[in-house]
């Protein structure tokens, strides 16, 4: 997918800043339609190139990372009559010169690559502070929004210097390259800026409620926009000061975002729910839509180690992204499309790692590809990735865009499970309220599975590890002991146990420590091998069969079973595989080393579409008044659906409904309409 983006461009567009992949030709400022403000990103200073150069070196593609440092070197100029933004500036031309600088002087102090490389990138990162410097020139320190990369902001010419507002985004997230240029320059003007900005953010902050608002005056720090919430406008202001604790240790960054986390989950965060509200008065909410910005968030909650909150508006995300295939550019509160652009955004991916990071849930890895998949369907094009221009239809714009944790993977699956059916009712998670001349419906639902025979659970192991990432999928036989991988399934690393068959003490125990053991089937019970392996630490077991030939498709799958005493003790997750699959697995660990699998049934692989298993499920139904709902009991679950006045039918309407052939029949419309006539007003 990469090589597809980067190459699209660089055949297509460079030394453009941007790719226009549906017209396959690069984006030139001055040369296309005016899109606005979206057009300031764009300084033809070749933004994707700068913008991709470290990529290059996290992916492994030192040629081509070498060749990119030097067509920035030789053709990337600054000295251009062109009005920036300061903020996309910074973050993408200033932040990609840095990272591609530490990335060349990594590479070059190894000794592989980059010999001729003499700190060009930061010589041009300290070029670009400086053009960038003039616009902090205000009587608050808080930065002008735009800056004319020739002739700043005072000069005649620079055609910029009028405003007076910028966005709290665009003031606070200045911090990392800023200070990052600083630190590597030795030059500590641009660190103080970024510094004095932040600090008026700070000093501005509403006192009572320690939240900010949107758009701020630059000359007399008195706020313009009051509405305070994570997502467009202020986003990145709260990411960069737990980001600038991280990479600088001044706790006074930690503090000053300790102080407006705890008044984000106080009036903001409604679980899981991000909403607006006034800054002066947090208990007011603003706006009834949420927008894809705030994606960002359960990331950076995951960073400051608060895994729930993360977890539960994640799984609101994800919920309307399956709804819409991506994350609308805005949407409601009822989660309906509010804006239908994706612009791209990496946010809501950036999320989703964090939280698979944390948790070791696959869950969150089946997210991921979920994401790449829907990227590959509907928004690669010919000439790269274009971003849609409504959700709704899938249209495209000619656009391109850019232990504190608990290793268990089943912790996030408990609380996402009460998200699980969001979006498909439709309406936020209120209670209705109580209303008069409103009937009640009572369904008391009684939902049973249709007994079966036990019958054998398939399972499988899947190689979730590069070159495999998931394609390879071996059928598996269960277990009738151990952990139950129908409700937790579970993934690491494999090792060869070595006495293979393990009937004994193990002698690598070391390295099976935190590791999924295979071993050979044979010399002892199934139970008795478990055991010895589950004293070395290892996190599960797969047994291969030792006859030579077998395999899932001509053998019938079997579930292991225990040695007759009690296998209470065992707890590990165990999978049987045939001789034929069993070879795949250990052919893979020969070549690769380095083999990563998950244990879990079929239906649950990465990449499966499973049929729903019908349900049985008997209906009550009972129409009731008001006040009589707690006069009938029922065991069991309810659901009460709310009818106003205008769509209810009269109770003699749903009395009087026909009895044809021994079974109900719906009034007919005529009999509706004379009965409708007699209904009183509180009906």
């Amino acid at each position: 997918m990469f090589d597809h983006a980067y190459g699209s461009y660089m055949k297509h567009a460079y030394p453009a800043d941007e790719l226009m992949p549906l017209s396959c030709k690069g984006r030139v400022r001055g040369q296309e339609p005016n899109r606005g403000d979206i057009d300031d990103s764009l300084g033809k200073f070749s933004l994707t190139l700068i913008d991709t150069l470290d990529t290059l070196v996290v992916l492994n593609k030192l040629e081509e990372f070498e060749e990119a440092v030097r067509k920035a070197v030789s053709d990337v100029r600054f000295d251009n009559d062109v009005v920036v933004s300061v903020f996309e500036t910074n973050i993408r031309v200033l932040g990609g010169l840095l990272g591609g600088h530490v990335m060349a002087d990594l590479l070059k102090q190894r000794g592989e690559k980059m010999q001729w490389y003499h700190d060009e990138l930061l010589h041009m990162a300290v070029e670009l502070g400086h053009r960038l410097l003039p616009a902090f020139n205000t009587t608050s320190g808080l930065p002008f929004p735009k800056v004319n990369l020739r002739y700043g902001i005072v000069n005649p010419l620079s055609r910029t210097g009028t405003e007076s507002d910028t966005c709290t985004a665009c003031a606070g997230t200045m911090i990392l390259e800023f200070a990052a240029l600083s630190r590597l320059s030795g030059e500590s003007v641009f660190e103080e800026h970024a510094r004095k900005a932040l600090d008026v953010l700070w000093e501005r902050r509403q006192k009572g409620s320690d939240l900010v608002g949107t758009v701020i005056n630059i000359h007399n720090g008195e706020w313009v926009r009051r509405e305070s919430g994570v997502g467009a406008g202020i986003d990145s202001y709260y990411e960069y000061l737990m980001k600038a604790y991280i990479l600088l240790g001044d706790h006074v960054f930690l503090q000053r975002f300790n102080t407006h986390y705890s008044a984000i989950m106080k009036y903001i965060s409604q679980p899981p729910l991000l909403l607006n509200v006034h800054m002066h008065n947090p208990t007011v909410g603003v706006r009834s839509w949420m927008d894809s910005l705030l994606a960002f968030f359960p990331g950076l909650q995951v960073l400051r180690g608060d895994l729930k909150p993360a977890i539960e508006t994640h799984e609101m995300l994800y919920q309307v992204t399956k709804q819409h295939k991506f994350l609308p550019e805005a949407f409601t509160t009822e989660f309906r499309v509010h804006w239908g652009q994706h612009l791209l955004r990496p946010e809501f991916a950036e999320s989703t790692y964090y939280l698979y990071k944390a948790t070791g849930d696959p869950y969150y890895l089946r997210v991921g590809q979920s994401i790449v998949e829907k990227l590959n369907t509907y928004a690669r094009v010919p000439c790269g990735f274009a971003a849609v221009q409504d959700v709704r239809t899938g249209t495209h714009e000619d656009r391109y865009m850019e232990t504190l944790f608990p290793n268990n993977p089943s912790f996030a699956k408990t609380i996402r499970d009460g998200y699980k059916y969001l979006t498909g009712v439709g309406r936020a998670l209120h209670s209705l309220p109580e209303q008069k001349g409103v009937y009640r419906v009572r369904i008391v639902a009684e939902v049973g599975a249709t007994p079966e025979e036990e019958a054998v659970v398939p399972h499988v192991v899947q190689l979730i590890s590069p070159p495999f990432l998931g394609r390879t999928v071996l059928t598996a036989g269960p277990a009738k002991f151990g952990m139950d991988l129908t409700k937790q399934e579970h993934g690491g690393s494999i090792v060869k146990v070595s006495p293979y068959t393990a009937c004994g003490p193990v002698d690598n125990a070391a390295e099976l420590k935190g590791r999924i053991a295979l071993v050979l089937r044979g010399d002892c019970m199934f139970a008795a091998k478990a055991r010895w392996l589950q004293q070395t630490g290892a996190i599960g077991v797969i047994f291969i069969d030792h006859r030579e030939g077998s395999n899932s498709d001509e053998t019938p799958l079997f579930q292991m079973v225990g040695d007759g005493d009690s296998t209470e003790d065992i707890t590990l997750p165990l999978v049987f595989l045939f001789s034929r699959e069993g070879a795949v697995l250990t052919a893979a660990l020969e070549e690769h080393h380095n083999v990563d699998v998950l244990l879990l049934p079929k239906e649950r692989q990465l990449g499966y579409d499973k049929m729903e298993e019908p349900i049985s499920m008997n209906i009550k139904l009972l129409l009731t008044q008001e006040g009589e709902m707690e006069e009938i009991s029922a065991g069991g679950p309810t659901l009460q659906f709310v009818l106003e006045n205008e769509e209810v039918f009269s109770k003699e309407e749903l009395i009087g409904s026909e009895q044809q052939d021994g079974r109900t029949q719906p009034c007919s419309a005529d009999s509706s309409q004379s009965l409708n006539s007699n209904a009183g007003p509180e009906t």
